[in-house]
């Protein structure tokens, strides 16, 4: 169930937070680590099919073949990129709520703590 996180006004004065306390949390921890183990797998795909494109179609035969009527595999392979692109902003978008939800649970629980 997802939790939804009332945004909390900073009141003048209270920019003294101490982040570097933050940082050694146990849920601050978890939170950057499940951010990365969305964020480098995506990147690391999204690479390695964004570049396969160019490296398949100069270097070999394989996308060069009609695969639809007269529309060959290169053709195909770009049109998946373009759908990729957005397939991957939508789902960064959706994930990046819950770890902005989750990261306003945390400064929430320890506001009090942060703030003396």
């Amino acid at each position: 169930m997802e939790q939804k996180i009332q945004e909390i006004p900073v009141q003048k004065g209270q920019n003294n937070i101490s982040y570097e306390r933050l940082i050694q949390t146990n849920e601050f921890k978890e939170l950057v680590q499940r951010k990365k183990s969305f964020i480098l797998p995506t990147t690391i795909f999204f690479l390695i099919f964004y570049f396969t494109l160019p490296l398949l179609a100069a270097y070999t035969k394989v996308l060069h073949s009609e695969v639809v009527g007269p529309i060959t595999g290169v053709w195909i392979f770009a049109g998946l990129q373009f759908l990729l692109v957005w397939i991957c902003g939508f789902v960064y978008v959706k994930k990046s709520e819950k770890y902005d939800n989750l990261a306003g649970v945390i400064l929430h629980k320890y506001r009090k703590e942060l703030s003396e």
